[in-house]
């Protein structure tokens, strides 16, 4: 587990209940979408009331703030008693900027729900190796009010109340996975986006435990990029502590379609994923594409793949609350 922390010594933060505040931090890039309005009206038909972060609607270069005022928003929201969980506005780029600003023994103290993904990726490792928390990998305030489908948003509203408790995963309709490694195998579910994963390794920042199922996602690489990434997690080590690998969304990457003097896609994927030789799927809802499933990363999965048959079950078995 995460610093030698068994399942029962995890801090899985309370679940939510109508009326609870939910609060939406910047630590990443800045953005002037209107997307937000929407997404905190919709969060107000739910039964939640919505507090903006201090960054929210700040802008400095390319990002939500200076990175002393995303790394204090972020405390600020973990230490609000009145605030019960909490919820990226979107990711892009900033966070690794200011993992080294952060008290995360100050926040360790005030567990709560946190979802986000992509480059938030990051922030989840750090929360996870010096909090010990369970965390949400998940659609963030901008993507729910802009590009999500009914399955990412039945998905993500249903993770509010019941995060950590034992589930299947359920595929979007018309959606399906497929088997690229056979076999079964039981871990902690981890992971994220493939470059944060990438980029932290080999600091102290990245991903720790053992016994993990890995989900990896992307958006905008090249196939060589992947290549790239894939070995990089491979030569740092976090390939021999799997037990199995998910593919979700690799969502633009190209190419998709094979062309002469290149690998498409699918193609690195499945190289990667013969060396790896631990059971490996394709296909999982997650990532930069409207289809985008709330996964609870810290709880116990496990994945059975067949040829003709993918299930995934994961979750503690219960609510658990820090």
């Amino acid at each position: 587990m995460f610093l030698g922390a068994t399942m029962s010594e995890l801090i899985y933060p309370p679940p939510l209940r109508p009326g609870d505040t939910i609060g939406i931090i910047a630590p990443a890039a800045y953005s002037v979408s209107d997307e937000l309005d929407k997404a905190v009206a919709w969060l107000h038909e739910l039964g939640y009331a919505v507090k903006l972060g201090a960054t929210v609607k700040k802008k400095w270069g390319y990002l939500a703030g200076t990175d002393e005022e995303r790394a204090r928003d972020i405390e600020a929201a973990f230490g609000d008693d009145n605030v019960k969980g909490i919820l990226c506005l979107r990711g892009g780029y900033g966070v690794t900027r200011i993992l080294d600003l952060i008290d995360f023994p100050y926040i360790k103290k005030h567990p709560k729900l946190f979802i986000g993904f992509s480059d938030i990726t990051a922030l989840h490792s750090a929360l996870q190796k010096y909090c010990g928390f369970a965390v949400v990998h998940g659609p963030m305030a901008l993507s729910l009010g802009r590009k999500s489908s009914a399955f990412t948003r039945a998905s993500f509203a249903a993770m509010l109340s019941d995060p950590w408790g034992r589930k299947e995963l359920l595929l979007p309709p018309g959606r399906h996975m497929e088997t690229l490694v056979a076999g079964k195998a039981t871990g902690i579910l981890a992971g994220g986006n493939l470059m944060l994963l990438a980029v932290t390794t080999g600091t102290s920042y990245a991903l720790g435990g053992k016994d993990l199922v890995l989900v990896l996602e992307e958006v905008g690489e090249s196939a060589y990029s992947l290549d790239r990434m894939f070995r990089q997690l491979e030569q740092g080590g976090l390939i021999e502590r799997a037990k199995a690998v998910l593919f979700g969304e690799f969502h633009n990457c190209e190419p998709q379609e094979e062309t002469d003097g290149n690998f498409t896609i699918r193609q690195v994927v499945e190289q990667y994923a013969e060396r790896w030789s631990i059971p490996a799927v394709w296909g999982l809802p997650v990532g930069h594409g409207p289809d985008n499933a709330s996964l609870p990363l810290g709880t116990s999965v496990t994945v059975c793949a067949e040829a003709e048959k993918i299930v995934i079950v994961y979750g503690t078995g219960g609510e658990k609350d820090g």
